[in-house]
């Protein structure tokens, strides 16, 4: 009997590899079973007695997880759901993820620029300073949201205005954004912006304060000021002018599309009248460009660029005109500012705003009104206008005389 029963006791070994047979037929094979892959893009799988096991990558961390099932399809299935919810629905690598360095961000953020052929990109080195020293070395899934609020904080802290922290912050945000579209990253962490609400600037100058700062200013200066307070051209529209841009035939100047802010191309007209002795050019703009064409040199930059110094194109002028403001006793006045007196006198000239906007490149009235500067002698004047028809020979009496009765 007891021969028999042991004939009729089955193995627990055999149980199990039965058993397995029946959940996943193809692992039981003898020599092809299956008990680990990695799939590229997502992490890994791998099978530990007998059940599937799941491994990838999040924040620097290797996590591992049971599928709970002896089927290979399970576990590719809960892989993936995992990588779906730590990339936010789109798949990325995660090992890769952490490894992305935010000196790469940054550097991207500047090849971005350049491709783009962004009209600030020469300046863009310069707001990235400040944030390579402060995030260069990280990770960029070390650069969370409270670490930058704790950057924008210090970096008010060191006296910097809410505007330059503004740009900077701005710079960071579009390199984390970049960093997502190519799918390198999968979020980006918050970045908040200060409030600039208070932060309208006001700077004008009239034209005698304005010549005050052109005789300050050096001789190759001088021009790119005149041209600035004339049309209400930025910078960096004005240094990018090239001849090929000065029609003198028909009389006008066009910038071009791709040197604009708003990638709108931008022509301004100036009197031209030829006579027997050849071309005569009137008029303050006029003038101006007569004066350009005679400084244009034969080879180099002094022969594309209108406005270049000795033949060398001109590059940031930041530091000379910041000294001849505070020669003339106009300190913190800035380049832009020019654009604003520009908008103010086209308007005190009489010219329809939307002609006004034509030659200075604003697109919407609003951000053209903001630019709008008024003035106490503007109030002065306009009231002086009003009255002007009471004060005049119709009514006869001055303001505040009280008529003759008997007149």
């Amino acid at each position: 009997m007891a021969n028999d029963h042991e004939s009729n006791t089955v193995a627990p070994a055999v149980v199990a590899d039965t058993l397995l047979a029946e959940l996943a037929p193809d692992l039981a094979k003898v020599g092809k079973a299956v008990t680990g892959r990695n799939l590229p893009g997502l992490g890994s799988i791998y099978l530990r007695k007998h059940v599937w096991w799941v491994s990838y990558s999040f924040r620097g961390k290797r996590v591992r997880e049971s599928s709970y099932s002896a089927r290979e399809s399970d576990a590719v299935k809960l892989l993936r759901k995992r990588i779906e919810e730590v990339g936010k629905g789109r798949r990325r690598d995660p090992v890769s993820e952490n490894k992305v360095r935010m000196a790469a961000l940054l550097d991207g953020l500047e090849a971005d620029y350049r491709n783009n052929r962004r009209r600030s990109a020469e300046t863009l080195a310069f707001r990235l300073a400040a944030l390579r020293e402060a995030f260069g070395a990280d990770r960029a899934l070390d650069v969370t949201a409270a670490r930058i609020a704790r950057y924008r904080d210090d970096r008010l802290a060191q006296g910097k205005a809410p505007a330059t922290v503004n740009r900077e912050l701005a710079a960071l945000r579009r390199a984390f954004a970049l960093a997502v579209e190519r799918e390198a990253l999968s979020v980006a962490p918050v970045v908040k912006l200060l409030d600039e609400s208070d932060n309208v600037r006001q700077g004008f100058v009239t034209p005698a304060q304005f010549e005050s700062v052109v005789s300050a200013l050096p001789d190759h200066l001088r021009d790119v000021a005149r041209f600035g307070y004339l049309t209400g051209w930025r910078r960096g529209e004005i240094t990018t002018l090239e001849w090929r841009d000065v029609d003198l035939d028909a009389g006008t100047i066009t910038l071009r599309r791709e040197e604009s802010k708003n990638k709108q191309p931008r022509v301004v007209p100036f009197l031209v009248v030829p006579d027997d002795g050849g071309l005569t050019i009137f008029g303050a703009l006029g003038e101006l460009v007569a004066k350009r064409v005679k400084a244009r040199t034969v080879a180099g930059d002094g022969a594309r660029f209108v406005f270049h110094r000795n033949g060398r194109r001109l590059r940031d002028f930041r530091g000379a005109w910041e000294a001849a403001c505070v020669a003339a006793g106009r300190p913190g006045l800035l380049f832009h500012d020019l654009r604003r007196s520009a908008e103010r006198n086209l308007v005190g000239a009489g010219i329809d705003q939307r002609v006004a906007m034509a030659v200075t490149g604003h697109q919407t009235i609003a951000v053209f009104q903001r630019y709008r500067i008024v003035s106490d002698d503007d109030v002065k004047a306009a009231l002086q206008r009003v009255q002007a028809p009471r004060n005049g020979p119709e009514n006869g009496t001055p303001i505040g005389r009280e008529r003759d009765p008997g007149t």
